[in-house]
């Protein structure tokens, strides 16, 4: 936590490189993010962008450790976060306050509504609040917690008692799972590199939703990489100075390149669990704006909002988009994590038939993978990336390329995809090379046969 208080993986095989692009083109640096709605996807659904684990001024440790100064929140850090929610055109934003006061304040409060919001479905029975930004964009604000377990999306506390909430919400045994889930919750786990299968096991027979895959928090925190990861705790920090230092000239939002690579010991887990049955896998970005509040060169603050918010996103699969829509998408796993900070990508599908991610199909069909590309305008310069493509069948390698596989066995199949981004080197300072190398940039959700 030290490190965090002061500044806020393993390599994939190698495989052919897949269609990954149509022409050399180049497009600007943009802190912003594209409207989810232009990301192609299978027929009959459109893609929404959700930011699951986050914290506002219901959080003790948000907004630089004062996240309610006077007694009340802080309504500049309310501000930063709505206008960052607005900025990377978030489509739902899936709270998670810290129990610690956020289980003490009355459920209306926890939407933390400001003039021109509008409750969902309507006032006297409220489950989200949307926001509506300058430009029209709307984001859906869900209340939710994260202490031992991470109930999103939550319809009303779990008690009239808030004595009993912070109880429930701490206690991370089954009966919680199965209390915040009665009370409408979607029950994720967090920081999923520091459980056990079989504890994990457990909280899943009796109704867990899913589990993270990738934690920003636990790739920056010294003290988890290094007991819980097998990282160096500091060895990244002295990677960041060509996004940190004022005379450097590499984009600030790229910092994060100093720590992004799969989260080996949470996909151990979360393929543990779907060895088992369905599992979720979201990715949580665990923004507080308490890290670093000295501005970059972008006149921005380090650990801002809208910075990490821009990083990286869950896809929804939706085929309307409505609230209900939003979370029916999480809770079945309908969805998608995209690493949007090297490129948005389009044209990604991974279907079993007419079954979608998060669902079940009987053998014998096929199976189809689409490759993604980078959604135009996405910042770029003229060199190409690469992307590989992995499908894994029961958490080994299976395929590495992308189109129909047909004849397939029983098995638990999802699919990663990787990309070298060359296309990021003129944003990269003036020596783009320590950069330019795999990461992950797409995780998808499993598709079960025969299950």
């Amino acid at each position: 936590m030290l490190l965090i208080r002061l500044l806020a993986c393993a390599d994939p095989a190698p495989n052919p490189p897949v269609a990954g692009d149509t022409g050399p083109t180049e497009a600007p640096w943009t802190a912003e993010l594209p409207s989810a709605a232009d990301i192609a996807v299978d027929e009959g659904f459109t893609v929404r962008r959700a930011i699951t684990h986050l914290h506002s001024p219901w959080s003790h440790d948000a907004c630089d450790g004062n996240p309610q100064p006077d007694g009340a929140p802080d309504l500049q850090c309310l501000a930063d976060l709505r206008a960052g929610l607005c900025a990377t055109r978030v489509d739902a934003a899936f709270l998670s306050d810290h129990p610690a006061e956020a289980a003490f304040q009355p459920y209306a409060d926890l939407f933390l509504a400001q003039p021109g919001d509008t409750p969902w479905p309507d006032a006297a029975s409220q489950r989200a609040n949307q926001i509506a930004c300058d430009d029209g964009h709307v984001v859906t604000w869900f209340p939710g917690i994260e202490d031992e377990t991470m109930p999103l999306g939550l319809d009303r506390h779990v008690s009239t008692d808030p004595a009993v909430n912070d109880a429930t919400y701490n206690a991370g045994d089954p009966a919680s799972v199965v209390a915040e889930a009665e009370a409408g919750a979607l029950v994720f786990i967090a920081h999923t590199e520091q459980r056990e299968p079989g504890w994990l096991a457990e909280r899943q027979a009796v109704g867990l939703t899913g589990v993270e895959l990738f934690n920003l928090h636990a790739m920056f925190d010294p003290d988890i990489r290094a007991d819980f990861l097998g990282l160096d705790g500091l060895g990244w920090l002295a990677d960041i100075g060509p996004f940190a230092d004022p005379a450097a000239t590499a984009e600030p939002d790229l910092l994060v390149l100093a720590v992004l690579g799969e989260q080996a010991p949470s996909i151990a887990n979360w393929e543990a669990l779907l060895a088992l049955g369905p599992a979720v896998g979201i990715a949580g970005t665990d923004a507080h704006q308490n890290v670093l509040p000295v501005l970059m060169r972008d006149g921005e603050r380090g650990d801002s909002y809208r910075r990490m918010l821009r990083w990286f996103s869950n896809h929804l699969l939706v085929s309307q988009g409505d609230p209900g829509d939003l979370e029916a998408a999480l809770a079945a796993g309908r969805s998608y994590v995209a690493f949007e900070i090297l490129g948005t990508p389009t044209g990604f599908s991974f279907h079993y038939g007419d079954v979608q991610m998060g669902g079940t199909g009987a053998p014998g069909g096929t199976l189809h993978v689409s490759c993604p590309t980078l959604l135009p305008g996405s910042p770029r310069g003229l060199d190409l990336p690469e992307i590989t493509a992995t499908v894994f069948k029961d958490g080994v390698p299976w395929q590495t390329t992308c189109g129909d596989f047909p004849g397939v066995e029983p098995g638990v199949y999802r699919v990663r995809f990787d990309i070298v981004p060359h296309h990021l080197a003129p944003f990269l300072g003036t020596d783009p090379s320590p950069w330019i190398k795999v990461y992950p940039w797409i995780y998808g959700n499993a598709i079960r046969v025969g299950a």
